[in-house]
């Protein structure tokens, strides 16, 4: 390995002993190995100084920034401050991941995670322990590169000021670095801009006394949820607008991102955190304007992802709002032993001529080769991929067909829990853990979205969670035309009094005559404080045994019911 010219081979094996030596541990990592531009041939913003390679298990150095910022001999403290975030804070990723859902309660809108702040105060603490002078280096040092100056700057308050702005490096990250002087008994403005002390002070009474008092309180305190809830109560005074939070580390990318695993536990993980913050009342540090109450499921799944960038947070999102509903459904019905999930059967079409413009993915070149001869290359066919028409179960369940009304009266059900959508998903699991198959067909005011048939829960839960929201107009034209199409299904209406508006529409109850004649059986299920009403409309297809009514009084029981009407639609 070579490291460049300023660091031997032997130099940085060296320091990595000492850094591994440091925290008296045994990990199962390599040697470090200097860092590769992610973007090969430019320098790319937001570069860090070290990291390590979970999925390698290897830790990479920039030693180049390393010599830059002017701290070559800083090699082990930074080697031993990776190393510390690995074995020990936050040594898990669900970990950090409960935090980032506890912080988003304290702090809601918060624009970038404080996570590895927090973590950065354990582990330099520690290290600086025999390191320190190393460690402000890196942070003299890093206050020098553009990262440092830029990204670090005081922003522009879009509400009228309670204060003077000092300007400059921003209030927080200037905290951040008052500990360290604090911590590691440096005189004010040796990592602190000196020309930003006196603004500061002004602007925030008692800046550095609160420094002095976060390190006297936050390293003794014996817990470390308590640590984490007195370190927001303490970092908030810096906040203006938690949503403009930004800011850049020297080793702040040396942290990986919780992944849905993660997140998803951290959400239920609110009842763990009670007793820390009841005892965070008592001593102050929280007071009326933070809200400590647990919010509902969706809303903490929400806050959680809404700082992500891209759309990592919205596909994060929609998988953690999966796994809550998914938790759902099986309190209803019985959870049936995983098995391999079966793949989608699908079916090639006959061939046709493909044409500059089609997907070259359809190009069928086995077949191409052996009808068209030499001509194959300029003469290709394309076969498209559909659904192959899927058997009747094992168990002789019906295929379901579920039409789930998503009109604007019920919430979207990636913010709020919608009953109906939860029923659906009920609906669907029972089928599909009976071997049986299931179409969804989402409806508003026009253009419902249909599925092909699916064949396992992950599919259809996804689908069942699309949202139209306006107005309602039953697709009955669409009953009438998959009727023709799968005689054999059972149909199931998931709806509202909507509905029965719907049905009183001129040529709207003989539409559906006809496609209850052509089904195994069709279910209006739904929502009505009693089912007079409903009789009234339906009269013409209550005396029918291809049709059966059946309503749910509250929303907060249609789950329930659901479980109810799929055992007595789909046993044996």
């Amino acid at each position: 390995m070579s490291a460049g010219a300023a660091f031997t081979p032997e130099e940085v094996e060296r320091c990595w002993r000492e850094a591994l030596a440091l925290w008296d541990v045994h990990v199962h990592l390599s040697p470090p190995e200097p860092h590769q531009p992610f973007r090969p041939g430019e320098a790319a913003a937001n570069e860090p100084l070290a990291y390590i390679d979970l999925v390698r298990r290897q830790v990479f150095v920039h030693f180049d920034m390393l010599l830059r910022m002017g701290a070559r001999d800083s090699l082990t403290a930074v080697l031993a401050h990776e190393i510390g975030h690995h074995v020990r804070f936050p040594h898990t990723l669900g970990w950090d991941a409960e935090l980032r859902v506890l912080e988003q309660r304290l702090i809601p809108g918060l624009g970038q995670s404080l996570t590895n702040l927090f973590f950065d105060l354990q582990v330099n603490e520690f290290v600086g322990r025999t390191h320190a002078e190393a460690l402000c280096e890196v942070y003299r040092g890093f206050l020098r590169t553009p990262d440092g100056r830029d990204k670090n700057k005081s922003r522009k308050k879009k509400q009228k000021e309670k204060a003077p702005d000092p300007g400059g490096t921003s209030p927080l990250f200037c905290f951040y670095l008052a500990i360290y002087e604090e911590l590691w008994r440096r005189k004010p403005g040796d990592l602190v801009p000196a020309d930003q002390l006196e603004k500061l002070e002004e602007a925030y009474p008692g800046f550095r006394a609160q420094a002095r008092m976060f390190v006297q309180t936050f390293y003794a305190l014996p817990d470390a949820r308590l640590q984490f809830i007195y370190f927001c109560a303490a970092f908030i005074r810096f906040i203006d607008l938690p949503s403009e939070v930004r800011f850049c580390i020297p080793l702040g990318g040396d942290l990986s991102t919780p992944d849905e695993g993660d997140l998803d536990a951290a959400v239920q993980s609110g009842g763990r955190w009670e007793d820390a913050l009841n005892e965070a009342r008592a001593n102050g540090w929280l007071d009326d304007s933070h809200d400590t109450k647990e919010s509902d499921p969706l809303d903490t799944i929400r806050r959680a992802t809404a700082h992500l960038p891209g759309n990592d947070g919205g596909r994060l999102r929609r998988a953690l709002v999966a796994r809550y509903y998914r938790r759902l459904v099986d309190q209803h019905i019985l959870k049936l032993p995983a098995s391999p999930a079966k793949p989608e059967p699908y079916l090639r079409t006959i061939p046709e001529a493909w044409e500059y413009g089609d997907d070259p993915s359809t190009i069928d070149w086995t077949l191409t080769v052996i009808s068209q001869g030499p001509l194959a290359a300029v003469a290709p066919l394309r076969r498209e991929l559909e659904a192959d028409l899927p058997p009747p179960s094992d168990l002789g369940v019906p295929a379901l067909e579920i039409y789930l009304d998503t009109s604007g009266s019920m919430p979207n059900p990636e913010q709020q829990l919608n009953a109906m959508t939860l029923a659906a998903q009920v609906l669907s699991a029972s089928a599909l853990r009976k071997g049986a198959t299931v179409r969804g067909i989402v409806y508003s005011a026009d253009n419902p979205i249909v599925s092909p048939w699916m064949y396992d829960e992950e599919t259809a839960r996804d689908f069942l969670f699309h949202y139209i929201g306006g107005g309602t107009w039953f697709p009955v034209e669409q009953m009438e035309a998959l009727a023709e199409e799968r005689p054999d299904a059972l149909r199931i209406i998931i709806s509202d009094s909507d509905f029965l508006a719907n049905m009183q529409q001129e040529g709207a109850l003989p539409r559906l005559m006809r496609a209850m004649k052509r089904s195994r059986r069709v279910v209006a299920f739904l929502a009505l404080p009693d089912d007079a009403s409903a009789r009234k409309v339906l009269a013409p297809v209550l005396g029918s045994p291809r049709f059966r009514l059946a309503t749910v009084q509250w929303m907060s029981d249609f789950g329930r019911a659901a479980a109810a009407l799929a055992d007595a639609l789909l046993e044996k």
